[in-house]
């Protein structure tokens, strides 16, 4: 009786549930979603499983519940970076204003720029300047962004820093941080949920966030535009979804629970000291969210010269 009951209380699924993830295990999207999972299960009395799907965009988390996620036993946890992917790679699998229904907004991130220990310097100003030393290799920066965002970053870095920077892609925070750590790559972008922990543990060194405001779980690190830097100003956000055709007392249901979750007061001092201002939303508001962010980010895109994948 205890599953019927459950189902009457929350109206999700009477079946197993998960929550899948593009990223591969360690990283920051995975470490959120597991809190967020084991304060959900607390809360329906029910077995939530993290679920990693690694890949270079984090789509797979997507393309699964297209594939299978039709019962509504099955949401994706994405970061926006995932979603406007779409933008950059012809191939992407998915169409995420047309194949997801939105659940909630989970909350809002920055981008982090940061240095290898081995790189001896303190601010932004003095990498450019150590960048324009002119030795071999050290316009190199790391990204856990596609082949094609990866061209994004490296094409506003050149415009920023004045100097043409050559990019690595990475499968994932965890070998980006590694080779951090050991000098091989000497900068990195990432998420600032991804490159925080490895910061507050000298693994490397954040030099400025992209927020238009310093964050509050690190006010000590400038941003971008305080660097000098305002051209590199943007902000991310993290979303439930679920398949395109779920049906909505489903979507709703999710919503409830995910949304009570995600207002509870040990849950959100949690995400922040990962990097996540906690908000949520609305399915409605959520979707208009991510329509706003794929043309907001289209018009970025066409500005900078690149030809965007529509």
């Amino acid at each position: 009786m205890a599953p019927a009951l459950v189902h009457a209380q929350t109206g999700l699924p009477d079946r197993a549930l998960r929550i899948i993830i593009g990223f591969a295990a360690g990283g920051g999207s995975d470490v959120m979603a597991r809190l967020i999972a084991a304060a959900l299960e607390r809360r329906v009395g029910r077995r939530i499983t993290v679920e990693n799907r690694p890949g270079g965009t984090g789509a797979a988390a997507g393309e699964a519940l297209k594939i299978g996620g039709t019962d509504g036993s099955m949401v994706a946890f994405m970061p926006s970076p995932s979603l406007i992917a779409k933008l950059f790679v012809p191939t992407y699998p998915i169409d995420p204003l047309t194949d997801l229904a939105p659940i909630t907004i989970a909350g809002t991130f920055v981008e982090a720029f940061a240095v290898s220990p081995k790189v001896d310097v303190s601010t932004v100003a003095e990498y450019v300047e150590w960048l324009k030393a002119g030795e071999p290799g050290r316009n190199k920066v790391g990204t856990t962004a596609t082949d094609a965002m990866l061209q994004y970053y490296t094409r506003l870095l050149s415009r920023e820093f004045g100097v043409p920077m050559e990019g690595q892609a990475f499968r994932g925070t965890a070998p980006l941080v590694a080779d951090m750590e050991a000098g091989k790559v000497p900068a990195g972008v990432a998420g600032l949920t991804s490159f925080l922990v490895a910061h507050r543990g000298n693994r490397l060194r954040i030099l400025a966030t992209s927020g238009s405001k310093r964050v509050s779980v690190a006010p000590d690190l400038p941003t971008a535009a305080e660097a000098g830097y305002p051209g590199l100003t943007m902000e991310e956000w993290y979303g439930f979804f679920a398949a395109a055709n779920t049906p909505p007392p489903l979507v709703d249901a999710w919503n409830q629970a995910l949304t009570a979750v995600l207002k509870d007061k040990e849950v959100i001092e949690r995400l922040s000291q990962l990097g996540l201002e906690v908000e949520t939303s609305t399915p409605a508001a959520c979707g208009e969210r991510l329509a706003a962010h794929m043309k907001k980010w289209q018009a970025t895109l066409q500005g900078l010269g690149l030809r965007p994948t529509l």
